[in-house]
């Protein structure tokens, strides 16, 4: 065996760092590839909640290989209605997702459901070792060695950072995350509510628009509705030391009528409330010698995209098929990035144009925004609506 050629199949050994999506999507792809992952996560257990996603594209294909799609809810209710929410607080006719985006059918789901069903698919087949992360990782021509904060020490093949947009392990082999990061000016909050709001059923869509600020509820079946808010200023890393009610109850006061106050109240009582900047990761490459960076880690696309939890998915599946086809890991890691960072690159432009439609720049933006989902209804509409998703 050469310094760059892998073990033979069944002797392989992939250390992953990060139990969320893309974590999991390696441990199981790995697997099913003939390797040995070991899975660390630095939390004390499974951690649940989130957003919502729309799942479609790569992401969507990629679980379909993995024998995971049977598995996946939709939680769209087809009797569920789609709102905006007007300067005055009145609810009028939203724009509506399509059936079929980017080649693929859509599902709207939330994190929480795919995390749980890679979890379930991999729960028996790897380890995961909750409450320890990398402290330390070296490597050379045969291995990479990571010593881990409870003490212990790790040897693998090949270490793979899902560990997200804070990343340990980019930090240690690739430098500070302040050269990778680029920041946009705004703060995101989102929770799981504890009950329906004023007005809405199971399976209603609201949002409420200004400039720079956006307010989203989704409703679910079989499922409490999940809160998301987004807002601007000029200091996002400074706005996320404050406490998240204060902030928020500032930057949303006098907005949405009835339901952004009731939004608010919820986030209150919420026990977990995620609160942070919006950003994306830029690096020129995803891996270095035996480490590679997977998911947020490597690639943040920002919520905007509506790609980040698929591209994990698909770029953990895309990587056990080339670590298979070729014999050795700079080849395969090579092939790896070629294939994915054209996709990357465009999911993370299209964020930069989806952002105004989450959230308007000014009172122009608004207004194009409002007159796209006016003319959702005609047959043009459709297909541009259909093409801003995608």
């Amino acid at each position: 065996m050469t310094s760059s050629s892998l073990p033979p199949r069944g002797a392989r050994r992939a250390l992953i760092v990060g139990s969320g999506i893309s974590g999991l999507a390696a441990a199981l792809s790995l697997h099913g590839a003939g390797w040995q992952p070991l899975t660390i996560e630095r939390a004390p257990e499974r951690r649940t909640g989130g957003y919502f996603v729309r799942f479609n594209g790569p992401g969507y294909t990629a679980a379909e290989r993995l024998g995971l799609l049977d598995s996946l809810p939709d939680r769209r209710d087809p009797e569920g209605r789609a709102f905006e929410v007007d300067s005055r607080g009145r609810l009028t006719p939203g724009l509506t997702f399509p059936e079929q985006v980017n080649g693929t059918p859509m599902r709207m789901l939330l994190r929480s459901d795919l995390e749980r069903v890679l979890y379930e698919a991999v729960q028996d087949l790897v380890e995961i070792r909750y409450g320890t992360g990398p402290a330390a990782i070296t490597q050379d021509r045969e291995q990479v060695t990571v010593t881990l904060t409870d003490g212990s020490v790790e040897s693998a093949d090949l270490l793979i950072g899902g560990d997200g947009i804070h990343s340990t392990v980019r930090s240690l082999v690739f430098g500070p995350e302040d050269l990778y990061r680029k920041d946009f000016d705004h703060v995101v909050a989102a929770c799981v509510m504890d009950g329906p709001l004023p007005g809405m059923r199971d399976g209603d869509v609201a949002v409420a628009t200004a400039p720079g600020r956006s307010a989203w509820i989704n409703s679910y079946r079989d499922h409490p509705p999940v809160a998301f808010l987004l807002y601007r200023t000029d200091w996002p890393a400074a706005e996320i030391r404050k406490k998240p009610s204060a902030a928020l109850r500032q930057a949303f006061a006098g907005f949405g009528g009835d339901l952004v106050p009731a939004m608010l109240e919820a986030m209150d009582r919420s026990e977990s409330v995620l609160f942070d900047q919006v950003s994306q990761i830029h690096l020129s490459r995803w891996s270095q010698g035996r480490v590679l960076l997977l998911g947020d880690s490597a690639w943040c696309m920002t919520l905007h995209s509506g790609q980040g939890t698929g591209m994990g998915i698909a770029g953990a599946e895309l990587l056990a098929r080339l670590l298979t086809e070729h014999g050795d890991l700079p080849t395969a890691l090579g092939s790896w990035e070629q294939q994915l960072r054209p996709l990357v690159t465009r999911y993370q432009k299209e964020a930069l144009r989806m952002r105004h439609f989450f959230m308007p720049a000014n009172r122009v933006g608004r207004i194009a925004r409002s007159t796209l989902i006016r003319a959702a209804s005609t047959p043009v509409g459709a297909k541009l609506g259909k093409a801003l998703m995608g």
